[in-house]
């Protein structure tokens, strides 16, 4: 999709004057206004009133929703969002959307209404028709049709924590997680490349998932450890769901990790309260947090941008062999 900035470009002007062409404000020549109107055909560039808005102001905040500020990844990346908002001259508006659609609608109007200069999303919700490519919008975790989004490296952090779980010994391995049946996101790639790398391995292996948002956590978790006394090495999804396993599977006198390996994912296990520590695959979230902030001003300002996956690494803790 061609951008005012691909406008003026071809046309061998500036944003200012493409601006002023598409708005229709401010004085251009007629010449000039001729390539920049020869340039809109040529590329086929539609502009909306939303994308007109954007051009025009930025007001210089920025919106930041995202399910839950107690999930202590959540908070970290709020934390690096703000620092590097705030070094670009930016302020944060912070929505702690608690998972309710409704919230997260608000402040995509106010975005609209060009209250907000961007917003950074992390939604699990079905809010494609209510945003568009042209809007400076970016996900985490989330596709929506070409809209920028930031992850870490998923895939790749499911096949490490097989092989982790495999190189210690484990015999039976499980990934414990949850699906959704509407949204596509890149937790999804968790399990797939666990379940890929279980199959190339010939290990036996069980998938053992409920539909997001788990109902109650602590009865899932129960049935797995009642169900599944064979396992002797879990991938969960995350670690805060890991760590209520490990504690499940100690209250049932399981030993961990003699008799279950357990590891997470997001890399929490800084936090120095949480016992015993975590083993986990670390997502990096200062870079992820910091490259948001990157792609999220490039778009405001009219560039093109594309998804930003980065690399992950696993951390040892007390919850592994």
């Amino acid at each position: 999709m061609a951008t005012i900035k691909d406008v003026a470009k071809l046309a061998g002007v500036g944003l200012g004057t493409a601006s002023r062409v598409i708005n229709q404000s401010g004085y251009v020549s007629e010449a000039t206004k001729k390539k920049v109107e020869d340039a809109i055909a040529e590329l086929g560039y539609v502009p909306n009133e939303t994308a007109r808005a954007f051009v025009t102001q930025d007001n210089r905040i920025v919106a930041l929703f995202l399910p839950s500020i107690h999930h202590a990844f959540f908070s970290e990346l709020a934390y690096f969002i703000e620092d590097e908002l705030d070094k670009n001259d930016y302020k944060m508006m912070l929505c702690n959307s608690s998972n309710q659609i409704e919230k997260e609608l608000s402040y995509i109007n106010m975005l609209k209404q060009n209250k907000v200069s961007g917003i950074i999303g992390i939604s699990y919700n079905q809010i494609e028709k209510e945003i568009n490519n042209s809007m400076p919008i970016v996900l985490v975790d989330r596709h929506i049709g070409e809209i920028p989004y930031v992850s870490s490296d998923n895939y790749a952090g499911g096949e490490m924590a097989f092989q982790v779980l495999r190189d210690s010994g484990c015999k039976q391995v499980a990934y414990i997680g949850t699906y959704t049946k509407t949204i596509l996101t890149e937790v999804e790639k968790r399990k797939k490349g666990f379940e890929n790398a279980a199959k190339e391995s010939g290990l036996d292996y069980t998938l053992y998932l409920e539909e997001d948002p788990i109902k109650d956590q602590t009865v899932f978790l129960n049935q797995f450890l009642t169900k599944h006394k064979n396992v002797d090495g879990v991938f969960v999804e995350n670690d805060l769901m890991a760590l209520e396993l490990v504690q499940l599977a100690l209250e049932k006198n399981i030993k961990v990790p003699e008799e279950l390996s357990v590891i997470g994912y997001d890399g929490i296990q800084r936090y120095g309260a949480l016992r015993p520590k975590l083993s986990t695959i670390r997502q990096p979230v200062e870079v992820m947090g910091r490259s948001l902030v990157d792609l999220l001003i490039k778009r405001i300002n009219g560039f093109s941008v594309t998804p930003a996956i980065h690399p992950v690494d696993y951390l040892k803790g007390e919850t592994t062999r």
